[in-house]
């Protein structure tokens, strides 16, 4: 199957901004490169390329030193905005998807761009991991890995998390990553393999632990802020129990509650708190579910309509977002009371933006705090 006359535009805009990009990500983190002699970037023939996603600039980085880039797989919100709407429509070669549920166009491009001989890049976690360990990865993916019979190919990426961990807002030093490429799963042992098999050889190969890599790495990352953001990943005090309590200054934050103060170091580590490490944190906040579905979550932010048909995201205004009694309760510019149980497709991107969708509508809201939570409170899957 031939190249399309826009997959030609791509691969010549491509190769003229691949030393620019070679710069940018040079000056973005130190990265050490360790390949399988059984992958090589100059591959010609199609595969699966899988990676876990450490942070925002994987995308850049895993597929830098390929010779045919790859078709990557993304969240259909990057298609609704300048300047990414324009990146990722015209100049790098991306598929559409929507986040945690069947997209069959997304399907049929993905088998289209394999035909014209273009390899394939899934972020099977569908977003960056708030706590620095592998998340959740869909059963879809396995089901499409089958389909596609090609050798699977994994990139298991190590350092990103901790150099820009997703809830921090404050800037950290000498950002570092480790790229191990590795062919998973050949062509031919993929026949016989079923899908439990490869969702299992998948996870082993993608998983990462932040903080059990840097255990032993121990980078550091000096900075004035190295707490600061941290009630966007964590909602459960684990000193008194209490929801939504957590206040981050600085180097240091405290429950709000008990008034038990911690800190994190440059090596990202926790000290003075019952978890030295979000893992172990998060693994703990997931046992209080029904806890925080019966309390009241607020956060200020701005929101916004997605309208896929058009690829337009429209402006509403800045608005409160209250979730109680089972409820999303929208005030300022935006006056609406959603029952939580018509919400579907609920989705968390970049630091805190919640998505879903209600009444046929796309929901973007763009908070100012407490991301996780308000995620938590729709599903516990993510």
């Amino acid at each position: 199957m031939k190249k399309t006359r826009l997959d030609i535009q791509q691969d010549f805009l491509m190769t003229l901004l691949r030393p620019l990009v070679f710069i940018w990500m040079w000056f973005d983190a130190k990265r050490k490169v360790i390949r399988d002699p059984e992958f090589s970037f100059c591959r010609k023939e199609p595969y699966v390329l899988l990676a876990n996603h450490t942070y925002m600039f994987d995308v850049v980085h895993v597929p830098l030193r390929i010779w045919k880039v790859p078709f990557i797989i993304a969240s259909q919100t990057l298609f609704t905005k300048q300047p990414t709407k324009f990146l990722v429509s015209q100049v790098a070669h991306v598929i559409s998807k929507s986040k945690g549920r069947s997209d069959t166009a997304a399907i049929m491009s993905i088998f289209s761009a394999v035909k014209r001989g273009y390899p394939i890049l899934i972020f099977p976690e569908g977003d960056t991991t708030f706590y620095g360990e592998t998340g959740y990865i869909e059963e879809s993916t396995m089901k499409l890995i089958k389909k596609l019979k090609l050798d699977v190919i994994t990139c298991n990426i190590r350092g990103g998390f901790l150099s820009r961990p997703r809830w921090g807002t404050g800037k950290r030093s000498r950002h570092y990553m480790e790229l191990h490429y590795k062919k998973a799963i050949s062509k031919e042992q993929l026949q016989d393999l079923t899908l439990d098999e490869i969702n299992d050889i998948v996870k082993k190969e993608l998983y990462q632990n932040a903080y059990e890599h840097q255990r032993i790495a121990m980078i550091p990352h000096k900075g004035k802020k190295l707490a600061e953001g941290i009630e966007n990943a964590v909602y459960v005090c684990p000193h008194c129990q209490a929801i939504n309590s957590i206040v981050s200054h600085e180097n240091t934050f405290h429950c709000k509650e008990c008034k038990k103060e911690g800190s994190i170091d440059k090596y990202g580590f926790i000290h003075d708190f019952v978890y030295d490490n979000l893992v172990d944190w998060n693994h703990y906040q997931r046992n209080f579910s029904d806890k925080l579905r019966n309390t009241t979550i607020e956060s200020t932010g701005m929101l916004y309509f997605l309208n896929f048909d058009t690829l337009e995201q429209i402006e509403v205004g800045q608005i409160g977002l209250k979730y109680e009694n089972g409820k999303f309760i929208f005030t300022g510019a935006h006056e609406k009371v959603l029952e939580l149980s018509e919400v579907s497709n609920p989705t968390l991107t970049l630091r805190r933006d919640f998505g879903f969708v209600c009444e046929d509508q796309h929901y973007l809201v763009k908070l100012d705090s407490l991301g996780s939570a308000f995620l938590r409170v729709v599903q516990n899957k993510y």
